[in-house]
C-alpha cells in the first residue's frame, strides 16, 4: 500500500519533473508569506492583503483555458522552461527595485499578477508532461504527487520565510526565491524528453473557441465530469479564500503572532495536505468519489472550528485538518476526472480547471471585504455555511457522483 502512494516516483524522468515542481512550489510559498506579511504590515487591511495574495489568480481565470490549448499544441517541456524564465525575471525585477530603493507597496500587485500569468501555462504543461512520463497504472498517483510536491515545500518554505523576514528582511527572502526559481529552470532544462506528438503551433481565437466548445460538450455529456467539475469550485471560491487567504489576518490580529507564527500556520496547512495525499494513496480507488464528498463536508466543520478558535495550538490543528480534507478532495476528484477523458483533451481539461482557480481572487475579495467590516471569524463562518449548502445542491442534482466506482 505504501508503495502505491509513491509509485510514480519510480520513473526517473518523472522524478526530474518533480524536482522542478517542488522548487517552483517552494518559491511560490515563500512569496505568499513575504507578500502577505509585507502588505498587511504596511496597510493593516485584510482586503488589500487578500487581494495581494490572490491577484495572481486573475490571469488564470481569463487565460487558463488558453494555456491548456497552447500546451496541447506545443512541447510541454518547452512550455515549463518558458514559465521558469518568466518567473525568474518577475521576482528578480521586484528584488532589484527594493535594493535600488524604488519600491512601493503598489508594485506588488502587477508583479504578482505577472507571476500568475505564468501559472496559466505551467499547470496544464505539468499535467500533460507528467502523464507521459509514467505508465498507466501510475497515472492515478501523479495527482497526489503534485499536491505533495506543492505542500511539502509549503512546510519548509513557510517557516523559512518567517525567519528570513524577522531576522534578515524581506529583500533577502525574495532574493532566495529568485535563486530557487533559477534552480527549477536548470532542472527542467536538463531533463531528457522527446515529445511524441507533432507540434501544432497554429493557434487562433477561433481554434481556442472550438477547443472550449468541445471540452465543455465533453463535460456536459457526463454527469460524473459535470458533478465533480462543479464541486471543484467550492474549495477555490469559498474554502481556501476564507482560511488560507486570511491567514496573515488571523496570525496578526486574532492569534497575535509575528511572521514566524504565520509561517507555522502555513507549514501545518502543508502537513495536512501531504498527510491527506498519503492516506488517499493507501485507500481503495473505487471509493474515490465518496472520499471526495465526505471531505467537502468535513472541511467545512474544521473550518468552523478554526474560525472560532483564538488559541494558537488549536488553530494549528484545525487548519491542518482543513487542508487534509482539501488534499483528499483534490486528489480524488482529479483522478476521477482525468481518467474519464480522452488523453488528447487532458491539456484542455487542465486549462479549464485552472481557469476555475481564477475564482480565488473573487473569493478573497469577498472574504477580505467581509473581514474588513465584521472580522475574519465572521467571514470564515459565512463561507463554511455556503460550502455545506452549495455542496448539498450539487450532490442532489448529480446523484451518480456519490455512487461512482
Amino acid at each position: 500500500m505504501a508503495i502505491n502512494a509513491i509509485r510514480s516516483l519510480y520513473f526517473p524522468k518523472f522524478r526530474n519533473l518533480m524536482y522542478t515542481h517542488t522548487l517552483l512550489s517552494s518559491a511560490f510559498w515563500l512569496q505568499q508569506i513575504v507578500v502577505g506579511w509585507l502588505v498587511f504590515d504596511q496597510t493593516k487591511s485584510p482586503l488589500l492583503t487578500s487581494l495581494a495574495i490572490g491577484i495572481d489568480t486573475v490571469p488564470i481565470l481569463f487565460g487558463g483555458f488558453i494555456g491548456g490549448s497552447i500546451v496541447d499544441r506545443f512541447n510541454p517541456k518547452k512550455c515549463i522552461i518558458f514559465v521558469t524564465v518568466g518567473q525568474f525575471i518577475g521576482i528578480t525585477t521586484l528584488v532589484a527595485m527594493m535594493y535600488l530603493n524604488l519600491f512601493s507597496i503598489w508594485y506588488i500587485y502587477p508583479i504578482v499578477f505577472f507571476m500568475g500569468s505564468t501559472w496559466v501555462v505551467y499547470e496544464p504543461a505539468k499535467i500533460t508532461l507528467g502523464m507521459k512520463l509514467v505508465d498507466k497504472d501510475s497515472i492515478t498517483n501523479i495527482f497526489g504527487m503534485w499536491i505533495c510536491g506543492f505542500n511539502l515545500p509549503r512546510i519548509v518554505s513557510s517557516v523559512l520565510a518567517g525567519y528570513l523576514i524577522v531576522f534578515i528582511g524581506v529583500k533577502f527572502a525574495l532574493l532566495v526565491e529568485s535563486l530557487i526559481i533559477f534552480c527549477a529552470f536548470l532542472s527542467i532544462a536538463l531533463m531528457d524528453y522527446q515529445h511524441s506528438f507533432t507540434e501544432r503551433p497554429g493557434i487562433s481565437a477561433k481554434k481556442i473557441y472550438i477547443d472550449l466548445k468541445n471540452i465543455v460538450g465533453f463535460i456536459k455529456n457526463s454527469d460524473i465530469l459535470t458533478g465533480f467539475f462543479l464541486l471543484s469550485f467550492i474549495p477555490i471560491f469559498l474554502l481556501l479564500p476564507s482560511t488560507t487567504g486570511l491567514l496573515p489576518v488571523y496570525a496578526s490580529d486574532v492569534l497575535k503572532l509575528d511572521a514566524r507564527g504565520l509561517g507555522s500556520l502555513q507549514a501545518f496547512s502543508g502537513i495536512g495536505q501531504i498527510t491527506g495525499i498519503f492516506v488517499i494513496g493507501m485507500l481503495k480507488q473505487n471509493r474515490m468519489s465518496k472520499y471526495a464528498i465526505w471531505c467537502i463536508y468535513a472541511s467545512a466543520c474544521f473550518g468552523t472550528f478554526f474560525a472560532i478558535s483564538n488559541i494558537y495550538y488549536l488553530s494549528i490543528i484545525f487548519i491542518m485538518f482543513v487542508n487534509f480534507c482539501i488534499g483528499v478532495f483534490h486528489n480524488s476528484s482529479a483522478f476521477i476526472m482525468f481518467t474519464n477523458i480522452d488523453e488528447h483533451y487532458r491539456g484542455r481539461l487542465a486549462g479549464l480547471q485552472i481557469s476555475s482557480f481564477g475564482l480565488f481572487i473573487v473569493g478573497t475579495t469577498l472574504s477580505g471585504g467581509i473581514a474588513d467590516v465584521y472580522g475574519p471569524s465572521i467571514s470564515t463562518l459565512t463561507s463554511m455555511v455556503l460550502i455545506i449548502a452549495t455542496s448539498s445542491i450539487i450532490i442532489a442534482k448529480f446523484r451518480t457522483i456519490y455512487s461512482f466506482q
